[in-house]
């Protein structure tokens, strides 16, 4: 793995929004929309603004070096609401949007190997940026600090109204569980992007680093949108390597 200057200042710019949040997410009413987590069950929602507009997160992409995210403060708080919660019905998103011009919409996305070419038509897909940036604005509207919680499961500010295909406006599921608790099992992240005018259909653009894709995840330590694979198996890939480097030495030997 590299060192990057670029990937450094990058990283920098995040953790400066980070530093700076306001209890609100930028619902892309004017454009360039903030990235914001979701997870909910029957009853409960919880809300987290990521305080990163998608034009930082595609300059974090642009910059050298593998893109490697996480939010300090995150954890404590989505444990705490976890206590609470039906674990087994729990499902989470990350979403972001602008509804000025063509829209772009980015997404979590619930199984990577399905994903299509394309996705809904312009008028739906303009009516979910539409509901994305509503339900933010709702959510702002309870948060403290970085987070908003939701009791109430017809209050619009709960997260599971949007469902796993974003108010119906997508056509493959965009959400996961906690069984998406690493790289490997991570979703994949994606841009879907709409015409401002038509029915033409949306482009999905998976979003890809430094050859990798670019998936999120939810551990112990927090959450986590990245093109590398956690420390662990990275460890484990550099173990595998090694012995098979060991295993090509002792045959060269016997010849």
């Amino acid at each position: 793995m590299t060192f990057s200057l670029k990937k450094l200042a990058a990283a920098l710019a995040l953790a400066a929004a980070a530093t700076g949040a306001s209890a609100a997410i930028d619902s892309g009413a004017g454009g360039n929309g903030e990235l914001f987590f979701n997870a909910w069950d029957a009853n409960t929602s919880f809300t987290f603004d990521l305080n990163v507009s998608i034009n930082t997160f595609e300059a974090s992409l642009a910059a050298g070096g593998p893109l490697n995210l996480s939010w300090a403060g995150f954890a404590p708080a989505f444990n705490a609401w976890l206590a609470g919660v039906n674990t087994s019905e729990l499902e989470w998103s990350i979403l972001a949007t602008d509804t000025s011009g063509q829209r772009r919409m980015l997404t979590t996305v619930g199984n990577e190997n399905v994903l299509p070419a394309t996705n809904n038509d312009g008028t739906s897909l303009r009516t979910a940026a539409g509901a994305i940036r509503d339900f933010s604005t709702e959510a702002s509207l309870v948060m403290v600090g970085d987070v908003a919680i939701t009791n109430s499961n017809t209050a619009p500010s709960y997260a599971g109204l949007q469902g796993a295909n974003v108010f119906n406006g997508f056509v493959f599921d965009v959400t996961g569980d906690l069984a998406a608790n690493s790289y490997a099992s991570g979703l994949a992240f994606q841009k879907t992007t709409a015409n401002a005018t038509g029915t033409a259909f949306g482009i999905n653009t998976a979003y890809v680093d430094d050859g990798a894709a670019v998936k999120a995840w939810v551990d112990s330590e927090g959450l986590h949108i990245a093109a590398v694979p956690e420390p662990s198996e990275t460890a484990m890939l550099l173990a595998g390597l090694g012995l098979i480097g060991f295993a090509a030495r002792r045959k060269a030997r016997r010849a």
